[in-house]
C-alpha cells in the first residue's frame, strides 16, 4: 500500500519551501516510508505524548493514582494553548483531568504541572526505556524563550513513531495503560492537518466510523507536526510528520493533509 504512494509523498514534501521530517508505517502489512527520519525537530507540543506515557508509568510504579486531584495556583499558569489559564486560581483537578487536557487542548499550564508531578529527570528515564536517545525534554513550557542549543525540547519522525507503533501494541507501560492513552488521543480537538482532507461522512447515530485518528498536533512559529495513529479500512498507520522554517501554516496544512488522503484512499 505505502509504496504505491511513497512518489508522490516525496513530490508533496519537495513541493513546499519548509523542511520535513517523516516516518510512516503501516502495522498490517509492516510497510514504512521515512524522509529525513532521523532529522531533530523542536518538540514542540509533541513533547506531550512521552509525557503522557510517563504519567501512567509513575501511577503504574505506585508513586500516584490518576485519581488524586491537584490544585492549580495562580504561579502555575502559562502561556500559549490551553483553558486552565482562563479559568479560576485554587481549583482541584483529578491527574486524569489534567492528562486529557494537556492532550486534547494542548493545555501548557496542565502539561507543566505533570512535568513537576513526575520529574525531568524521571521523564527522561522512562523516555530512554521507550527508546528514545535523539529526542529530549529539557524544560517545561512557555517558561523561558532564550535558550541555548541543546537545551530545548527536541523530537526524531523515527523515534517518536517507534513510540507510536509501541504504544499500538500495548508495550508501553501496559496494556490498559496503552488503551487508556490511545483513547485519550481519540478526542483530540485539533484536527486541521493530516486529518484535514479525510472525508466527514454524517449517518446513522451509533455507526462505524470510516475512520479514527489517535493523535496530537504541534506547533511554534514556523513549525507544524503532527503525529498519531490512523484507523483506516483493514490499515493503522502510525505517521509522524514534523516540520521547521515553515514560512506559513498554509503549507504544511496542505502536505500533510493531502498525505492523510492519499493514505485513506489506498487502503480502500
Amino acid at each position: 500500500m505505502i509504496n504505491q504512494i511513497e512518489q508522490s509523498i516525496s513530490e508533496l514534501f519537495s513541493s513546499g519551501k519548509g523542511m520535513y521530517g517523516c516516518y510512516l508505517y503501516d502495522l498490517e502489512t509492516k510497510e514504512s516510508f521515512a524522509f529525513q527520519e532521523n532529522e531533530s525537530f523542536y518538540a514542540a507540543s509533541i513533547i506531550k505524548v512521552p509525557i503522557m506515557a510517563a504519567v501512567f508509568a509513575h501511577a503504574y510504579e505506585g508513586k500516584c493514582r490518576l485519581k488524586d486531584k491537584i490544585q492549580i495556583h495562580e504561579e502555575d499558569f502559562v502561556p500559549g494553548d490551553g483553558i486552565l489559564k482562563h479559568l479560576s486560581a485554587g481549583m482541584e483537578w483529578t491527574i486524569y483531568d489534567l492528562l486529557v487536557l494537556m492532550i486534547i487542548e494542548s493545555d501548557n499550564t496542565a502539561t507543566n504541572v505533570l512535568i513537576d508531578l513526575v520529574g525531568i529527570e524521571n521523564i527522561a528515564s522512562h523516555m530512554t526505556r521507550w527508546g528514545f536517545r535523539t529526542s529530549q525534554l529539557n524544560h517545561k513550557l512557555q517558561i523561558s524563550p532564550y535558550r541555548k542549543p541543546g537545551e530545548f525540547n527536541v523530537i526524531t519522525p523515527n523515534e517518536i513513531n517507534q513510540f507510536l507503533i509501541h504504544l499500538a501494541s500495548g508495550r508501553v507501560v501496559s496494556m490498559n495503560a496503552c488503551d487508556r492513552m490511545i483513547k485519550i488521543l481519540k478526542q483530540q480537538k485539533m484536527n486541521d492537518l493530516l486529518p484535514c482532507l479525510l472525508p466527514n461522512e454524517e449517518g446513522a447515530i451509533g455507526m462505524i466510523p470510516n475512520w479514527e485518528a489517535a493523535h496530537k498536533t504541534g506547533y511554534v512559529s514556523g513549525v507544524e507536526h503532527n503525529v498519531g495513529l490512523f484507523y483506516f479500512p483493514g490499515h493503522t498507520y502510525a505517521i509522524s510528520i514534523l516540520s521547521k522554517n515553515v514560512p506559513n501554516r498554509t503549507e504544511p496544512k496542505r502536505i500533510m493533509g493531502k498525505i492523510g488522503q492519499l493514505l485513506f484512499e489506498v487502503s480502500r
